[in-house]
């Protein structure tokens, strides 16, 4: 009986050891890349494409969770910003005094970067080019290595190594006896 509470303690510990060990590699990346916010950057244009638009206000929708981001009043070289954005894909309406023009595509958001686009005003559609500028914010090459499939593998193959060892370290061996088969 006693042996079977400590084998059983035993397992419990190494499975809990297991777990904390195929996490701990996610845990500082977490820290590391906190719920930075993203910048949307641009500048509308009427539909002839050379003409800058004035007053319009562009509004973003996130596609998951439905929020929506508005800018202000474009300035006179047609340019707005939104700031704060959190990262996803996000739909884009623009409101002009002329109507309302939405983008058939998403547009992407990541945190701690800037995503700088460009709109045309077209019938029904919108044309966008988008760049994304770098920040300096990267993650190591330590911690990228652990979230690669080749890192967790290791991860997972070592914590079952240990947690066997473990246990074998703990195992009673029973005596040899004449009178046991």
């Amino acid at each position: 009986m006693e042996t079977a509470r400590s084998r059983t303690t035993c397992i419990m510990i190494v499975l809990i050891f297991s777990f904390i060990s195929c996490l701990s590699p996610y845990l500082p990346a977490q820290q590391i890349r906190s719920p930075g916010k993203g910048n949307l950057i641009g500048k509308i244009y009427a539909k002839d494409g050379v003409t800058i638009v004035v007053g319009a206000v562009v509004k973003i929708k996130k596609t998951i969770t439905v929020k929506v981001y508005e800018s202000s009043k474009t300035d006179k070289r047609g340019n707005f910003k939104i700031e704060g954005i959190e990262e996803g894909l996000y739909s884009v309406g623009i409101i002009t005094d002329e109507g309302e023009f939405y983008i058939e595509s998403l547009i992407g958001v990541k945190a701690n970067k800037t995503t700088l686009i460009t709109l045309v005003l077209r019938p029904f559609k919108v044309e966008v080019r988008s760049e994304i500028v770098k920040s300096d914010k990267a993650p190591s090459k330590f911690l990228k290595f652990f979230t690669s499939p080749a890192g967790i593998a290791i991860i997972v193959a070592t914590t079952g190594l240990v947690g066997y060892g473990i246990i074998k370290l703990f195992e009673k061996e029973e005596e040899v006896s004449p009178f046991k088969n």
